[in-house]
Parts: structure tokens; C-alpha cells; sequence
């Protein structure tokens, strides 16, 4: 039995119909490795954009100066670079609302970062109850990984002007 034009065109069909399938699964693989390396790709970024923090974050950490010893920024220039610490939780949380980064990443890469921030007493007065108002998404960000702020009563002598 010859096989006729009608024939070889549903074969062609056929084929291009595989084909097209094996192309379409082929850059949904693709697609989705480039998606991962991009993620790996943010997070190494965003550790980064942490490290440019280092001299406030060593400050906070556990031995550090800063760290519940009741010490805290006392210049502008201190105050400053908390500010810019802080700042860049407060994109985080953005970025987590938006659900453009993985809560539960950030949680096992970075909020330990926030538990030092909030033990020492002054900064929790002078930015976490005394301003709250202007860091509402880092309070967002505390609550949305159930980080307690501790409840201080403001405290006349602490200037956050430096």
C-alpha cells in the first residue's frame, strides 16, 4: 500500500507535533534552571548588600558592643548606619510581600540579624517605639517572622539625633 500526499502530510504532523512538544519541554527545563540559578544568584547579592553592614552588624551581635549592654549609636554617623541597616530589612519585607524572595530563606539566613537588633534597649526605644511610625516595615518584617519587640516605655534621654 503507497502511502499518499494526504498521508505524508498527517506524518509531517505528526512529527512536527512531537517535535514542538519535546521543544516546549525542553525550554520549560531551561526556564527552570535559569529561574534557580537566578535565586542563588539574589541571595549571594542580597549577602552582600549585608556585608556593606558588617561594621553595624559586628557592633550588635552577640559580644559585640552594642549588644544588650545597654550601649547604642550616639553620633549622627551611628545613627545613620543603623538607619541604613535597618533600611534594608525594610526592602526585604517589601520584597517578601510582594512574594518576589522565599520567607522561609530569609527566616534561615537573616533573622538572627534581627534578633540582635531588637535586645539592645536604646535602639529599640529610640526606633521601635519612639519612631514606629516611620518603621512600619521593619516591624511588618519582625512580626511576619514572629520576632517579639520587646515593650519599652520612651525614655526622655535618649536623643536619636545623635
Amino acid at each position: 500500500m503507497a502511502l499518499g500526499l494526504s498521508d505524508w502530510a498527517s506524518i509531517a504532523t505528526i512529527c512536527g507535533g512531537v517535535l514542538a512538544i519535546a521543544v516546549l519541554w525542553y525550554t520549560a527545563r531551561q526556564v527552570h534552571q535559569n529561574t534557580k540559578v537566578s535565586r542563588g544568584q539574589f541571595w549571594l547579592e542580597l549577602e552582600k548588600m549585608f556585608s556593606a553592614h558588617d561594621d553595624v552588624h559586628l557592633r550588635l551581635r552577640p559580644g559585640g558592643e552594642w549588644h544588650s549592654t545597654g550601649k547604642g549609636p550616639s553620633t549622627p554617623r551611628e545613627w545613620a548606619a543603623l538607619e541604613d541597616y535597618m533600611g534594608l530589612f525594610e526592602h526585604c519585607e517589601i520584597l517578601i510581600e510582594k512574594k518576589l524572595i522565599d520567607l522561609e530563606t530569609f527566616r534561615a539566613l537573616f533573622s538572627y540579624r534581627l534578633g540582635n537588633i531588637i535586645v539592645n534597649p536604646i535602639i529599640v526605644n529610640v526606633k521601635l517605639v519612639r519612631e514606629k511610625k516611620g518603621w512600619k516595615h521593619f516591624i511588618r518584617l519582625l512580626d511576619r517572622l514572629d520576632i517579639q519587640v520587646p515593650q519599652r516605655s520612651p525614655d526622655p534621654t535618649l536623643d536619636s539625633s545623635g
